[in-house]
């Protein structure tokens, strides 16, 4: 079996469900802070994370069997038929680091992209199961409708293709509901429970891949989920909710705050990089100013701003 991801977090986390149930305790060993506090708390959280993976639904394949796909889809030009130099462009403008590093993260994203799409193409013709875990949001939407376009060459007939969607709500025996943005939040024991494949027969992959190939050929500069389906949108469609959350700041305030705040507006929606962008666009407009420059080593939007027309 090949499961396939559309982002590093989540990549990530299944790699760890898939290592077995010593392998969110080693995370949490790794992860404990220096000190003998530290560690004693990192003890624990191993003990628990260890027991509850005890606990856990088997699940089949292991970490190498997990690809990832984290091509941001929903943003950008999409007319290219493979992933290449115009999708890596994107990506670079979506890493809110300095220009170097964003190249560097963008090759590499990439390069891996291109590495997993081939692994994939050759293990589903060798007829091993395709298991695709969606998010919410626009960025997996357009990855799955990407992912059957690229397949198609195979012969849908001739695949086995199945989906796991994210349940809306979750509902655990204490009482309370818990609500995921995508697959990189459930902790990695808890995947299992939550999996329910769905096969994707060739007449639902025919349907996808005839939905990218519309969208590919609108080649908007934004993809949405709006009332459910996945469609073409300006790129300022967001902005209503960017003005709302600038306006409830201060007139002088630290940009890295206020895309905290819209990103939990807009869950799941868009990433921190889209978010600056837009931001970036309203200071370009004369609505903001900057006064104050990011520190060294942090992100673009690591700067304070100044309202003029907000």
């Amino acid at each position: 079996m090949v499961h396939v991801v559309f982002s590093t977090s989540e990549k990530g986390s299944l790699r760890v469900a898939l290592s077995g149930p010593g392998g969110a305790a080693a995370v949490a060993v790794i992860g404990g802070a220096g000190g003998p506090l530290g560690r004693l708390a990192a003890k624990r959280e191993a003990a628990r994370q260890r027991q509850r993976a005890a606990g856990a639904p088997p699940m089949e394949g292991r970490p190498a069997d997990v690809v990832c796909l984290p091509l941001a889809l929903s943003v950008g030009d999409i007319s290219e038929t493979e992933p290449g130099e115009k999708r890596k462009a994107e990506l670079a403008g979506l890493w809110a680091m300095d220009s170097a590093e964003n190249a560097e993260v963008a090759e590499k994203m990439l390069a891996e992209a291109r590495g997993a799409l081939e692994t994939l193409r050759q293990r589903a013709a060798c007829g091993e199961v395709v298991r695709v875990w969606q998010s919410p949001g626009a960025d997996a939407a357009c990855g799955i409708r990407s992912l059957a376009a690229w397949l198609r060459p195979l012969g849908f007939d001739k695949l086995r293709v199945e989906r796991v969607r994210l349940p809306e709500f979750e509902a655990r025996p204490d009482g309370t509901a818990v609500r995921y943005d995508g697959w990189g939040e459930v902790e990695p024991w808890h995947w299992a429970a939550l999996a329910d494949p769905t096969p994707l027969p060739a007449p639902a992959l025919n349907a996808l891949a005839q939905e990218w190939a519309l969208l590919a050929a609108q080649n908007a500069p934004l993809r949405a989920v709006v009332n459910g389906r996945l469609v073409s949108v300006p790129e300022d469609f967001y902005d209503c909710f960017v003005l709302e959350v600038l306006r409830a700041q201060p007139q002088k305030f630290r940009e890295a705050e206020a895309i905290g705040r819209l990103l939990c507006t807009l869950r799941p929606g868009v990433s921190d990089g889209f978010a600056a962008r837009r931001i970036e666009a309203l200071v370009q407009k004369g609505l903001l100013e900057e006064i104050e420059g990011p520190r060294p080593g942090r992100p673009v939007y690591d700067r304070v701003l100044r309202k003029k027309g907000i």
